[in-house]
């Protein structure tokens, strides 16, 4: 479970798009999507939705709902558990752990591979290497940026992540806020919320 959401947030933040010299940063194009991620056997799906550098992500994990939201401006992640009506908040050094590095900050090298049509997109696929992770990820982008299919291995296993039902568009504000009436609870430098499986 630890690989499948290391995926999820991996994936999350290599939604890039091709920038001078293969350096890739987050996509300008708004979208949503279904995210399939396949690791360590298990298969997860997620309903994604992509605008300006923030994420959301709505999945069920262990029989319990739960909402991701990625807001690197504010250096945050929220977890939103709705059966609950509880949410959780991470820093961004702490959400790094878990997957997310420098590409906010200033891009991911990659190495551009060749052209493929892959889920009737014409991508682009590149190669990245982790060294921090020992990671290597490959990765197809739509012409816009946005990654319709993943694949990888580190010493946690392999992973594979592919879009579908991609629909383009700007998202509504809402998606990337709590509800109103819930306030998260942050978590302390360091500590990673006890509900993230490992």
């Amino acid at each position: 479970m630890r690989l499948i959401l290391f995926t999820a947030l991996f994936v999350a933040v290599v939604s890039i798009q091709p920038a001078s010299a293969a350096t890739l940063t987050p996509p300008d194009t708004a979208y949503s999507a279904v995210r399939t991620v396949e690791a360590q056997g298990m298969t997860m799906n997620s309903k994604v939705y992509y605008d300006r550098g923030t994420e959301r992500w709505e999945t069920t994990m262990q029989g319990v709902r739960q909402v991701t939201i990625l807001l690197p401006d504010e250096k945050k992640m929220l977890m939103y558990m709705p059966d609950m009506n509880m949410a959780m908040e991470m820093n961004m050094d702490d959400v790094a752990d878990y997957g997310i590095g420098e590409i906010y900050d200033e891009g991911i090298e990659a190495e551009k591979l060749g052209e493929e049509a892959v889920e009737g997109e014409q991508t682009t696929k590149y190669r990245i290497d982790r060294a921090e992770d020992a990671a290597t990820v490959f990765v197809w982008l739509t012409r816009d940026g946005i990654p319709v299919k993943a694949e990888g291995a580190s010493p946690a296993g392999k992973f594979a992540m592919t879009l579908s039902e991609l629909q383009r568009g700007a998202q509504d504000a809402a998606l990337f806020r709590l509800p109103d009436g819930v306030t998260a609870t942050k978590m302390p430098a360091g500590m990673p919320p006890s509900t993230i499986p490992r």
